[in-house]
């Protein structure tokens, strides 16, 4: 996992008695990807939860039968209410083999994305089920996966407020991921806990 470090654009002008220097607004990010065996995520009643929920219900993943894999992305801003996350989490069936194309539309594979504010998480961005798409098996083996994801994305508000996610996400993007144990994962990564907010969802902890 690495931090990097860009926008810090400083503007040093020394006169007789001062020294300025502009402010630094520096940004953070992160990405972590994840490959977890015999565990199910995106179940048809996922989006069954309180309105806060919506945005990371169906990326938790639980012990199943299946293969989820999953990507998360933080910003962080110097700004700590600028800063947002993104996620997106796959189901797959346990079967699979490399050159597989599984379609969204029959339901043998699973897409979801949410992205929006992590400190107002629940409240500020959209989510949204994949409602045509494939998902082809570059790789895998029993340590790592790799795989090309293509699929389109309506986007809703968790408060349906129109206008904020009015436009669908098309996804388009090759994922590489390293086994982890439903148990080994955070909140961050989907582990699902009873004394955890979704502020905790969108934030990494570690």
């Amino acid at each position: 996992m690495q931090w990097r470090i860009a926008g810090c654009n400083r503007l040093l002008m020394v006169a007789t008695v001062a020294v300025f220097l502009a402010p630094c607004t520096a940004v953070a990010s992160r990405k972590t990807t994840v490959y977890v065996r015999d565990a199910v995520a995106i179940s048809p009643q996922c989006l069954e939860v309180g309105t806060r929920e919506l945005q990371f219900a169906c990326h938790r993943v639980t012990p199943g039968d299946g293969i989820v894999v999953a990507e998360h992305r933080y910003r962080r801003s110097w700004n700590i209410d600028s800063s947002t996350y993104r996620k997106l989490t796959i189901r797959l069936p346990a079967a699979i083999a490399v050159g597989d194309i599984l379609l969204t539309e029959n339901g043998k594979v699973g897409v979801f994305f949410s992205e929006g504010s992590a400190a107002f998480a629940g409240k500020r961005g959209c989510y949204g089920r994949a409602e045509s798409g494939s998902v082809e098996i570059v790789s895998i083996t029993d340590r790592r996966i790799r795989l090309k994801v293509h699929a389109v994305v309506p986007r809703n508000s968790p408060l349906g407020w129109r206008g904020d996610c009015a436009e669908s996400v098309v996804i388009s993007q090759t994922i590489k991921a390293s086994r982890r144990a439903v148990d080994e994962l955070t909140v961050w990564q989907g582990r699902p806990s009873v004394h955890d907010s979704p502020f905790s969802e969108a934030n990494p902890s570690d």
